[in-house]
């Protein structure tokens, strides 16, 4: 993306990326085929989560970066074309969930 349109583009906050990732994320799954769509979309959405704080301020946002960081390299270790697998799951998903909890415990973020 150029300058120009990331200078034009409306910017997304960090919050308001959380809120849709929790919309995308709150159906949960409920059988192999649904878990591997849903972790794709989790993670798809994590990813959104952080372009917005890399775009508002990667030095506050280091570590809820880093843990959407760990999650893509877990799912790249594990392969993203089976992320049902349980463990596989609980690898990717760890990682969101101390993302979630660090915007929990740090409201000005």
């Amino acid at each position: 993306m150029s300058a120009m349109e990331s200078s034009s583009a409306p910017a997304v906050s960090p919050r308001d990326a959380l809120e849709e990732y929790q919309q995308e994320t709150a159906s949960g799954c409920t059988d192999a085929d649904d878990c591997q769509a849903f972790m794709t979309r989790k993670l798809a959405a994590a990813v959104k989560v952080r372009e917005a704080m890399q775009a508002k301020d990667p030095s506050l946002y280091a570590v809820p970066i880093g843990y959407v960081d760990e999650a893509e390299r877990q799912a790249d270790h594990y392969g993203r074309d089976n992320l049902a697998a349980k463990g596989n799951m609980l690898a990717v998903a760890q990682p969101l969930q101390e993302m979630v909890a660090w915007f929990r415990e740090h409201p000005e973020g």
